[in-house]
């Protein structure tokens, strides 16, 4: 564990507080605005078992990168920290919920579907959609990593696409959210493209 105490306690720090603060919010705001988009996609049932893996697959990316680039890694962490801050922003001046549909139960999928509802009920602060703007920013560094081969680099991103997909075919999110989160990643990427020398100097400082 010690080999890997670095990836463990920033992994841990970044994942960690977005939960808190997303909690946080969901405790303490209780007006939302309802979100409507201007494209109406279908819900496609079978997505809900790729929008679930989620969790795991960012865990694994970020583990990828920390293994191929440890500076890369840090760039990662920090891009993902100041989405997360653009998010929590726009959840607090914007907070926005999701309408989902009546689901009957016919079979598992239809089952899992509801279960994730109940899971994350009511569908609240979907604008951005961080399960998006962490497939943007993983697949970004995962892109960048010259010690990543082609062929992982490209089963990585094109995974990344199916989970961006499967937030909106499981009525989880709409594509305004999916598109305000690639804004808030892309000035994340962009800040911390300007600033590379200022994060590993503050990594050096904290000893990580």
């Amino acid at each position: 564990m010690k080999k890997y105490k670095d990836y463990l306690i920033l992994t841990i720090f970044t994942m960690g507080s977005q939960a808190l603060l997303y909690f946080l919010i969901k405790v303490f705001i209780s007006d939302y605005n309802i979100l409507n988009s201007i494209i109406n996609v279908p819900l496609v049932k079978p997505f809900i078992f790729i929008y679930n893996s989620w969790y795991p697959f960012i865990i694994l990316n970020t583990f990828i990168i920390y293994k191929s680039d440890k500076n890369m890694f840090k760039y990662l962490i920090t891009t993902m920290l100041i989405t997360a801050f653009f998010a929590h922003i726009t959840f607090i001046v914007y907070p926005s919920e999701i309408i989902r549909p009546e689901i009957v139960v016919n079979n598992f999928t239809d089952w899992f579907i509801n279960f994730t509802y109940k899971a994350d009920t009511p569908a609240i602060n979907c604008l951005p959609s961080m399960h998006c703007a962490y497939c943007f920013i993983t697949s970004y560094y995962i892109l960048k990593c010259k010690k990543i081969n082609f062929k992982s680099k490209f089963l990585i991103v094109s995974y990344s696409f199916l989970i961006v997909l499967s937030t909106l075919f499981t009525k989880q999110h709409i594509i305004e959210d999916a598109a305000l989160a690639l804004v808030y990643t892309s000035i994340a990427v962009l800040i911390v493209s300007i600033s590379k020398e200022r994060i590993i100097n503050f990594f050096k400082k904290i000893k990580l």
